[in-house]
């Protein structure tokens, strides 16, 4: 199950700014609506800060993966976006967070979320993945990088 088969290239968002955690959360379920991705977007929004509530999705290296289990999602939905000048997430290591994969799964399938993210985490322990997507400059780059990095760890 690889990433770049399911992020599509209209749910990688260079253009967020936010203030917070929160505000990003928002942003980022804003942006899969109005890409028609989403339907039920305050019961997503909801879910994703319960899950929050719960305990930091930062990671380390600069990466988090703030997901939610949701009624409604049939398929996963992937979304992804970079904060240049990196932002308080609550990571485990404490440093600033500069990409972040949104994830919304099935709660009728929760193994697929699962998989999904050991796979991510595993992605982002034997590469430099996160390095390189911190420095692109558009989706296309974005998406290659995670194309050649994917094919890297088969």
């Amino acid at each position: 199950m690889k990433i770049c088969h399911l992020l599509k290239k209209e749910h990688i968002f260079l253009h967020m700014n936010p203030s917070d955690k929160n505000q990003l959360l928002k942003e980022f379920v804003v942006s899969l609506k109005k890409a028609e991705s989403i339907k039920n977007d305050d019961v997503i929004l909801e879910a994703l800060l319960k899950r929050e509530g719960l305990g930091s999705t930062g990671l380390e290296k600069g990466f988090a993966v703030p997901h939610a289990l949701v009624d409604g999602i049939t398929e996963p939905v992937i979304a992804l976006s970079v904060i240049k000048a990196g932002m308080d997430f609550n990571a485990a290591d404490n440093m600033p967070t500069y990409v972040f994969m949104l994830l919304l799964g099935s709660k009728k399938n929760p193994g697929s979320q699962l998989k999904i993210l050991a796979h991510v985490c595993r992605l982002v322990k034997e590469t430099k993945i996160i390095e390189d997507i911190k420095n692109a400059v558009s989706s296309e780059e974005i998406y290659k990088i995670l194309e050649c990095n994917e094919n890297t760890i088969e």
